[in-house]
């Protein structure tokens, strides 16, 4: 399963997407949404976690580029924030996004989302083949 991991907070992206690949996932890390979107352009993924606010392009106006990009429009998609306040959970819940996590949520609970996706994904495909 192919994941695009987006934050601009460097250590959270690098300590996320180490133990993300110690559970096997292949990943894809960018810096902030621009350069995310750039990733969607080039390569198809199976989920996106993001961040909610990073400059350049945050992750709200990210996730409409996302939901309007014909190849990633069925991508599920994760929030992930360090803040957990009122207005950051309705920036989010307006969003119609998948799931929302606070960046302090034990990573167990993250990776257990991911496989219910992941367990989706080939109920789906094996749908097709039938």
């Amino acid at each position: 399963m192919k994941i695009l991991v987006v934050d601009d907070n460097e250590g959270y992206l690098e300590a996320i997407g180490a133990v993300l690949k110690a559970y096997g996932y292949e990943l894809l890390l960018a810096k902030n949404g621009k350069q995310a979107r750039e990733f969607l352009e080039m390569e198809h993924v199976d989920l996106i976690i993001s961040d909610v606010f990073m400059p350049t392009l945050d992750g709200v106006r990210f996730h409409s580029y996302v939901r309007e990009f014909a190849g990633a429009s069925e991508t599920p998609f994760i929030f992930i924030s360090g803040f957990d306040d009122p207005y950051t959970r309705e920036a989010v819940f307006d969003s119609n996004i998948d799931f929302f996590f606070s960046k302090t949520t034990p990573i167990e609970e993250l990776v257990a989302v991911i496989e219910r996706f992941k367990e989706v994904r080939v109920e789906k495909s094996a749908d097709k083949t039938v």
